[in-house]
C-alpha cells in the first residue's frame, strides 16, 4: 500500500489550489508581498553588519552587500509559471517568504561530545522522515555551540531543509531545544505573516521536489547547494487559505495515517478522492477557464436550432461559470432501451457465432465494458431493435435492478452488440462522451438516480424522466481539458489501487 503516493497527491492538489476554497474576505497575496516588503525595508538598515533582533544571525559582508536590494517584492510573471494558480495567488522564490537568508550549518567536522555534557547536532539523516528524530543525534561541545551558533540558530518554527544526500526532505522545528546543524542542512525561516506548515508541505510536496531534483550538484551523493534552493518558486496563498489549506492536509493525512493498515478504509478514501475530483469538476473549478473557448451557449445555440420545443432553462442547481450551460441531458443526447422484457426471454439466448452480444450489468464495472462471459441473442431479435445496436461513444446506462445507475462508455467493441432490458443507451451525444459519461457518476447526479426509480419490486426508473434531469455543460474545449484532467488523476488513484492486495 503506496500511501506516500495519495499524500503526494494531497500536496500537489492542495498547492495548485485544488484543496480548498478560494475566499473574497482572504485578500490576495499581493496584499501579502506588501505587508513583507515592508518589513524588509524596515529591517534593512538594522541589517547591515549588526545582529538581526529578529534572527539572531550576524550577516557576513556579502550577505549585508544583498541586503541593500531588500525592497519591493515583483512576483513573477505568471505566464511563464509551470501550472495555473487561483487569481488571488502569486508566484514568488522561497527566499520572499524567508525573514533571514537561507543559511546551512557548519562546513567543519565537529569534534563531538557526550550527551551529558553537549549540545545536540543534527544532520540530514535526522529528519529524512519529516521529521526531526532525535533519538540518534549526536552532541558538541557547549564552546563550539557558542561558535556554531553565530552563524545560524536554529529555533521554533524553522524548517529544516536537508541538502546531501537525501536531499529535498523537511521537517519543522516544533521545540524550544537549543541544538546547532551540520552542512548537510538549511534554515529556513518563515516570516511571522507566513504559515511555517503550509511552507513545510510545499517543501516536502512534489512541485519542489521536482525543483529539488533538476537542480541536483555533484556525482555519487546528491547535494543541494544553496543557490539553487534560492531559486525555488511557489504558488502563494493569502494568509488565512494557508491556514485553511494546512488544516486540510493535516484533517488528509491524519485519515490516510488512520487507515493504513485497513486496506478496506483505504479503498473508501479513494472513492471518496475520486467523487471530490469529480464534484469539482462539474463545478467547474478542476480546470481553469479559458476566455478563448467558445460559449456554451454557442453550442447550445447549435444543438437547439432545430428544436421549436426547446426552453431555456431558469432554476437553476448550482452556481456554475459564465461561460457555461445548463441543460436537460435529452438536449445533448437520445436515450433509448429495450421496453420491458416483450419478446425476450432465455429462449432467445444463443451460443457464439449464431448472434451478437447481449450486454448486461454483468459487462459493466468501473465506468468500463467487458466482454468476458457475454450471453448473445439471436440475430432477429437484434436487427428487430436497431435504436440500441452499440456503437463506439455510446454511455450505456443500467436502468433496473440492484446495480442501476452504474454507467460505461462504449470504447471498442469486438462484435455486434446490443443490449439487454436492464440496459439503456445514450446516442447522438453533442457533448464530450467521457465527460457525460463522468458527470452521470458524480454525487450530485448519483442521488437524483433515487428519485428516478420507480416504487416497484426490482428498482427501475423512467428513460423520459432521466431526459429531463440537467447537466451543468462547459464549452467543448474545456469539457476536453476537464476529461483529462480527471483521467490524469484517476491514474494515479489506480496506482495506488493496484497496490491493495
Amino acid at each position: 500500500m503506496n500511501t506516500k503516493l495519495l499524500k503526494q497527491k494531497i500536496l500537489d492538489l492542495a498547492i495548485r489550489g485544488k484543496l480548498t476554497q478560494q475566499l473574497k474576505s482572504d485578500g490576495t497575496a499581493k496584499d501579502l508581498l506588501t505587508q513583507i516588503s515592508d518589513e524588509r525595508r524596515e529591517t534593512k538598515d538594522e541589517r547591515k553588519g549588526t545582529r538581526s533582533k529578529k534572527s539572531g544571525v550576524i550577516l557576513s559582508e556579502a550577505q549585508s552587500a544583498k541586503s541593500k536590494d531588500l525592497g519591493q517584492i515583483i512576483p513573477l510573471d505568471k505566464s511563464e509559471a509551470p501550472f495555473e494558480i487561483p487569481a488571488n495567488w502569486e508566484w514568488v522564490r522561497l527566499p520572499d517568504v524567508c525573514s533571514i537568508p537561507i543559511t546551512d550549518g557548519t562546513h567543519q567536522t565537529p569534534t563531538y561530545s557526550n550527551k551529558e555534557e553537549g549540545i545536540p547536532f543534527l544532520s540530514a539523516k535526522d529528519v529524512t522522515t519529516q521529521k526531526i528524530v532525535w533519538d540518534k543525534i549526536k552532541y558538541i561541545t557547549k564552546s563550539l555551540h557558542e561558535e556554531l551558533c553565530l552563524r545560524i540558530a536554529p529555533q521554533r518554527n524553522d524548517i529544516l531543509l536537508a541538502k546531501n544526500g537525501t536531499t529535498g526532505v523537511a521537517a519543522l522545528v516544533e521545540t524550544d531545544i537549543v541544538f546547532d546543524i551540520y552542512v548537510t542542512l538549511a534554515v529556513l525561516r518563515p516570516r511571522k505573516i507566513i504559515n511555517p506548515k503550509f511552507l513545510l508541505y510545499f517543501v516536502n510536496g512534489p512541485v519542489a521536489k521536482a525543483q529539488f531534483d533538476a537542480s541536483l550538484k555533484g556525482v555519487g551523493v546528491p547535494n543541494l547547494h544553496l543557490s539553487e534552493i534560492n531559486k525555488v518558486i511557489l504558488p502563494l496563498p493569502p494568509l488565512a487559505e494557508q491556514q485553511r489549506i494546512v488544516e486540510k492536509i493535516q484533517e488528509a493525512f491524519v485519515e490516510i495515517d488512520s487507515i493504513e493498515n485497513n486496506k478496506e478504509l483505504l479503498k473508501t478514501h479513494i472513492k471518496q478522492t475520486r467523487q471530490k475530483i469529480l464534484d469539482l469538476a462539474i463545478h467547474g473549478k478542476l480546470v481553469p477557464q479559458n476566455k478563448t473557448d467558445e460559449p456554451a451557449s454557442v453550442l447550445l445555440e447549435r444543438i437547439t436550432r432545430d428544436n421549436p420545443h426547446y426552453e431555456k432553462l431558469t432554476d437553476i442547481p448550482f452556481e456554475i461559470p459564465d461561460s457555461w450551460a445548463w441543460v436537460k441531458l435529452g438536449t445533448v443526447c437520445k436515450v433509448f432501451g429495450r421496453i420491458g422484457f416483450r419478446g425476450y426471454t432465455k429462449k432467445d439466448l444463443v451460443e457464439k457465432g449464431m448472434g451478437a452480444i447481449s450486454l448486461s450489468p454483468s459487462n459493466m464495472d468501473g465506468m468500463k465494458l467487458f466482454f468476458d462471459n457475454c450471453t448473445y441473442i439471436s440475430w432477429d431479435k437484434y436487427y428487430e431493435s436497431p435504436e440500441i445496436m452499440l456503437d463506439e461513444g455510446d454511455v450505456v446506462v443500467v436502468k433496473t435492478g440492484s446495480s442501476y445507475g452504474k454507467t460505461a462508455l462504449v470504447n471498442k467493441l469486438p462484435e455486434k452488440t446490443t443490449l439487454n432490458p436492464q440496459l439503456m443507451v445514450l446516442k447522438q451525444i453533442d457533448c464530450n462522451h467521457d465527460y457525460l459519461n463522468f458527470f452521470l457518476n458524480t454525487a450530485y447526479f448519483r442521488k437524483h438516480f433515487e428519485d428516478l426509480v420507480n416504487g416497484t419490486a426490482i428498482p427501475t426508473f423512467s428513460q423520459e424522466k432521466f431526459s429531463c434531469k440537467l447537466i451543468p455543460l462547459p464549452p467543448l474545449a474545456e469539457q476536453k481539458r476537464i476529461v483529462d484532467r480527471i483521467e490524469e488523476i484517476f491514474k494515479s488513484l489506480d496506482e495506488i489501487s493496484l497496490h491493495l492486495v
